[in-house]
């Protein structure tokens, strides 16, 4: 290595400095982003309550993918992290009221709705169709969804790229 190539290494203090006030402002952003999320969802909460509406709930689409030429969402995403799912498992669990709306919503538009979640090792996708899910009440009366593992479509980081996703893409 010449001492050309090491001070193309070198990055000056001052673009150090501003790449992490960028960064800093980045992550600040997507915080204030989450208290203003979770106070809507406390304003609705009490509105509710206030009102005495039992029968409406608030959920988030995590992404949607959208087809400006035609001016419609051609497939909605629930992307979760579940490092510690293992194959041996045999299911992963979800919020049922969650997946409820979500299976219903895609139902409702006509567009596919998928469930993606990010393991160690793979991402696992399930597209949602009416029986797929295992509904349980747990103990606590909170109300959960298993998906089996086995019908996971499991996908590498390339496959993701080159398989699900060009898929899904070619379609539009």
């Amino acid at each position: 290595m010449t001492d050309g190539d090491r001070r193309n290494l070198i990055t000056d203090n001052r673009a150090l400095r501003r790449m992490r006030r960028q960064t800093i402002h980045a992550i600040m952003n997507q915080l204030h982003g989450f208290d203003a999320h979770e106070e809507f969802s406390d304003l609705l909460e009490e509105a509710r309550r206030k009102y005495n509406i039992t029968r409406v709930g608030l959920f988030d689409i995590d992404l949607v993918l959208y087809d400006f030429k035609l001016g419609m969402p051609k497939a909605f995403f629930e992307v979760k992290n579940r490092y510690q799912v293992r194959d041996g498992d045999g299911y992963a669990i979800f919020d049922e009221p969650q997946y409820t709306f979500l299976e219903d919503f895609g139902h409702y538009l006509g567009v596919p709705v998928y469930y993606i979640i990010k393991t160690k090792t793979k991402w696992l996708v399930w597209k949602v169709e009416n029986g797929l899910a295992q509904r349980r009440q747990l103990a606590d009366g909170k109300t959960v969804v298993l998906l089996p593992l086995e019908k996971a479509q499991p996908y590498n980081h390339g496959q993701m790229v080159n398989r699900f996703l060009r898929e899904l893409l070619r379609r539009y």
